[in-house]
């Protein structure tokens, strides 16, 4: 299977992409979409869009609030749905995933979760605590049935009998954590994770987005060879709030020059 995230993932012509994460309405709607426009702007073609939940365990301070502050502001997941849509329609050229947790497609149904993620122009979609042995399950093959990658998450301390799992099932790319923990901004990249990395290469032909501590444009240089989409998520939300849309801008621009 295949759709516009094989394609933005192709046409990138740098040694390493960019994956982008936002908090659908944080730190309010229209800073939002300025935020997806400039990202976009500066050549970013795959993004992920969080709906907000209340207990985003595999997230950072940072991510964490964001959530809190959209979800104080009432930003519900069919607000979510309903704005991605919008932005998929502004940014044609942009891949657009959905991230959450999974009580909320189990809340709405999956399948249900699922259609309203396609009718919504989404072309993939991250549910990092969900199993993909979970009883009941079949969720990466449902997603691939809406026409949607179903993205899922290794960490370096993924066993190699996991992965054996996982790997089969995963579609679109490979999202893989570059520590075990949680998301934010790091001061370096541990040669261990490049070391992991290399070792995952060679595991999958899925091109492989590595994330969680990519604070510098000299962290997504260093995953040049590597990977292949280098995620920055807190770092942006830490840039927005420290100088706005300027400073994310500048460093968006750094990073793929």
């Amino acid at each position: 299977m295949t759709n516009k995230l094989d394609a933005a993932i192709a046409q990138h012509s740098g040694p390493i992409g960019l994956m982008t994460h936002t908090v659908a309405g944080y730190p309010d709607w229209p800073t939002c979409t300025q935020l997806v426009h400039t990202m976009a702007q500066c050549g970013v073609r795959v993004m992920e869009i969080q709906i907000p939940f209340t207990d985003p365990l595999a997230d950072g301070p940072t991510i964490m609030a964001a959530n809190q502050a959209a979800l104080d502001a009432g930003v519900r997941p069919e607000d979510a749905l309903r704005w991605a849509q919008q932005m998929g329609r502004e940014l044609p050229e942009v891949a657009f995933l959905i991230m959450t947790y999974a009580n909320i497609p189990y809340a709405m149904g999956l399948e249900q979760f699922l259609t309203c993620c396609k009718e919504a122009g989404i072309q993939g979609v991250i549910l990092p605590d969900l199993p993909v042995d979970e009883a009941e399950g079949a969720y990466a093959q449902a997603a691939r049935h809406h026409g949607l990658h179903p993205v899922l998450v290794v960490s370096p301390d993924t066993p190699t009998t996991r992965l054996d799992q996982i790997l089969p099932q995963a579609s679109g790319l490979l999202y893989t954590t570059l520590k075990v923990g949680i998301t934010g901004a790091s001061a370096h990249i541990a040669s261990a994770a490049l070391d992991y990395l290399r070792s995952l290469r060679q595991r999958t032909r899925l091109p492989i987005a590595a994330g969680f501590g990519i604070s510098h444009p000299q962290h997504v240089a260093g995953l040049r060879g590597f990977a292949d989409l280098a995620v920055v998520g807190s770092h942006v939300l830490n840039l927005l709030q420290r100088g706005g849309l300027a400073e994310v801008r500048s460093f968006l621009h750094a990073c793929l020059s």
